[in-house]
């Protein structure tokens, strides 16, 4: 039986690097993206992590086909507040140059926090594992936010009644989700704002980020996907996949 419940992933820095650097500095994604998730999920319940360079961790292998949804929460219309610190690696093999010293500059994440949906399959006995650790707030190894000195925790386990959305009416997401090409079309067709009605209220935004969503298994990179966070209502005519009505949530929630 599935089942579909939610937790609050909260740290107080966080670090999610992108493969590609800007000059001298590793960047951080801005959002929470599934294999990071599926790494957090897999140090939960005890899978191991990178072993062999050529192979796949045992987490992704277990796990990847769970499916998900992030919120992002505690943040400014989608952005989390982000800094740059800068520090000595001075271990001998880090740095070509004279004294072997390298300067690494990176971009951290403050305070970054998500609602996680994360689809289980009680009859999977790994699944079911992680089901109950998520409940009891339990963890075999200690899970961590992009590096592991950024700890995080989780709080609020919920567990829901939900049902795939019909499109019978304009919707808002909660979570983020997978900008497909038939968006992209549509969006071009009616200029900038048509597939989205506008409320009066709270201010209104949209941000975009290329997010990973898996593994190329034989390349062994980052397969990306974009994807979008608004809280714009959107046009019944656009059916994007994936959606489901989960009760006691406002809004709903996009499963990949």
């Amino acid at each position: 039986m599935k089942k579909l419940i939610s937790i609050d992933l909260k740290t107080d820095l966080g670090f999610l690097k992108k493969p590609d650097i800007n000059e001298g500095i590793f960047l951080t994604y801005n959002m929470l993206h599934k294999p990071v998730l599926l790494g957090i999920l897999g140090a939960i319940v005890g899978l191991e992590g990178y072993r062999e360079k050529s192979k796949l961790p045992e987490y992704y292998i277990q796990l990847k086909n769970i499916q998900i949804g992030i919120q992002p929460l505690r943040t400014t219309n989608g952005n989390f507040l982000k800094s740059v610190v800068e520090y000595n690696n001075g271990v001998g093999y880090a740095s070509q140059e004279a004294g072997g010293n390298l300067i690494v500059r990176e971009q951290m994440l403050i305070r970054p926090a998500f609602c996680c949906f994360v689809e289980l399959d009680t009859g999977d006995p790994v699944q079911l594992r992680l089901l109950e650790s998520l409940q009891h707030g339990e963890a075999d190894y200690l899970p961590y936010f992009g590096k592991n000195e950024f700890s995080l925790w989780w709080d609020e386990f919920r567990e829901y009644n939900y049902q795939p959305f019909d499109f019978s009416e304009n919707y808002e997401v909660a979570t983020i989700f997978m900008k497909s090409k038939e968006v992209i079309k549509e969006m071009v067709q009616k200029k900038i704002m048509a597939p989205f009605a506008m409320n009066g209220g709270e201010p209104k935004f949209m941000i975009f980020e290329e997010l990973p969503v898996g593994f190329d298994e034989q390349l062994l990179q980052y397969e990306k996907q974009p994807f979008v966070y608004t809280n714009f209502t959107l046009s019944k005519e656009l059916q994007l996949e994936g959606l489901f009505r989960v009760q006691d949530h406002h809004g709903l929630v996009q499963l990949f």
